[in-house]
Formats: C-alpha cells, sequence, structure tokens
C-alpha cells in the first residue's frame, strides 16, 4: 500500500509539473484605427448625425470622438457602446 502511495505521488508530481512551466512567446498584436476602415467611419459619423435614440454614453463619444477598439473584421468590439454603435450601423442600413 506504500509502495502505491508513493508512486502515486511521483506519478502526480512528474505530470503536474510540466503543466506548470511557463513558456514565453513574443506576439504581435496589430491595433487597427477607424482611418483602416473608410466605411466604418462613414456609418459611424451617420449614426451620430442621426437621431437615433442613444445612450449618455455614446452621445459623449460622438461627440469627443472617443470610440472603443476596433475588430480585424472592421466592426467595432461588442464591449459597452461599441455593441450599441454596431447595433444602430446595423439598424441604419
Amino acid at each position: 500500500m506504500k509502495k502505491l502511495l508513493v508512486s502515486t505521488a511521483i506519478a502526480f508530481a512528474l505530470l503536474t509539473g510540466s503543466a506548470f512551466a511557463k513558456q514565453e512567446v513574443d506576439a504581435k498584436r496589430v491595433v487597427w484605427e477607424l482611418s483602416d476602415f473608410p466605411e466604418l467611419a462613414a456609418k459611424t459619423d451617420k449614426v451620430c448625425a442621426s437621431s437615433a435614440v442613444m445612450s449618455p454614453k455614446l452621445k459623449t463619444a460622438c461627440q469627443s470622438k472617443a470610440f472603443p477598439k476596433i475588430s480585424k473584421k472592421g466592426e467595432w468590439y461588442n464591449v459597452g457602446i461599441g455593441s450599441e454603435l454596431n447595433t444602430l450601423i446595423r439598424n441604419a442600413q
């Protein structure tokens, strides 16, 4: 019984030890800007100028041109006012 516990503990230590090894990876991230997607800029300006019902945060963003991040698909990230902008852009078409 003691040998079984010891061998199980050793096997567990060997298996989990490699799982916690830290790997360093160099990753490059592309930051998309509104100027990279002129059609998104035009649609966003159209929504901001429209009489659509907007949240106070979106109204402030439209006035200051401080919008959220853009995904590589050319849409706003679906977080906060980005999801509201995407919805209003889809509905305006």
